[in-house]
């Protein structure tokens, strides 16, 4: 990024987001993948050390967190100053490595499960844990497809594997059927919104956009603003209270 980019995405684009708060209509949701014991590596892993530092000031600063149970069960989920809906992509092990410290912060957290790696690879997270976090309350859990497939284009897509076994995998696991989707690799197109809005089950679906989010009849497309490992903690802090849904607002996009 050279510095005029540097210079509009940690600066221009907050001050668009404050201007434009009224844009937000839905509760903010912020991204993370791996957490891992290293330096990290922008948006698809980030420093243990430093986030916790991000989740103690969530904490300590009183931010309100749901999961996707809490939307089912009635939850506002309109937007609010200091709530957030904090997600993960994937399933990765180190999802379950943060369990105990969320709960003691008690802070709710949510994870979208590419479903072919759970139990399948020892990177990621198993059925019995992903039991174990949604039985207690803390965690919620979405569908990523069965085998973390871009789902840009559609018609390429063998929809009945990556979208039905994938929820009823889901469902003979841990008892439900998903109804919140995000995008593997955030690849998705207004055909690909359109299919799974009116032949899923999905309430509720998700990208990889900094954008506001939206409604579509009783549906929800949300935006995301990922948490990238090398940016300050300013930068952590306006996403998390949605500053950054501005920025393809910003770019033009």
């Amino acid at each position: 990024m050279n510095k005029i980019k540097k210079f509009v995405y940690d600066n221009v684009v907050p001050v668009a987001g404050t201007l434009l708060k009224s844009k937000n209509k839905f509760i903010n949701v912020i991204y993370y993948h791996d957490i891992v014991e290293g330096e990290g590596n922008g948006a698809q892993q980030t420093n243990i050390e430093a986030f916790k530092k991000q989740m103690e000031y969530i904490a300590s600063n009183g931010y309100k967190t749901l999961t996707f149970d809490d939307i089912e069960n009635g939850a506002d989920i309109s937007f609010k100053d200091k709530y957030v809906l904090i997600t993960f992509d994937d399933g990765w092990l180190s999802n379950y490595s943060i369990f105990e410290f969320m709960k003691e912060k008690n802070i709710k957290y949510n994870i979208y499960l590419a479903v072919s790696e759970i139990s399948n690879n020892p990177e990621y997270l198993t059925w019995d844990q992903v039991r174990e976090m949604h039985n207690s309350g803390l965690v919620g859990f979405g569908a990523h497809t069965y085998s973390h497939i871009s789902m840009k284009d559609i018609d390429e897509i063998d929809t009945q594997k990556e979208v039905e076994e994938a929820n009823n995998i889901i469902f003979k696991e841990i008892g439900f059927y998903p109804v919140d989707f995000c995008y593997p690799y955030g690849y998705f197109s207004e055909k690909s919104n359109k299919f799974l809005l009116e032949n899923t089950r999905y309430k509720r679906i998700y990208t990889s956009e900094h954008d506001f989010s939206y409604g579509v009849g009783d549906k929800i497309i949300f935006g995301r603003s990922s948490i990238n490992g090398a940016e300050d903690f300013k930068t952590f802090v306006n996403k998390l209270n949605g500053k950054y849904n501005a920025f393809n607002t910003v770019r033009g996009k």
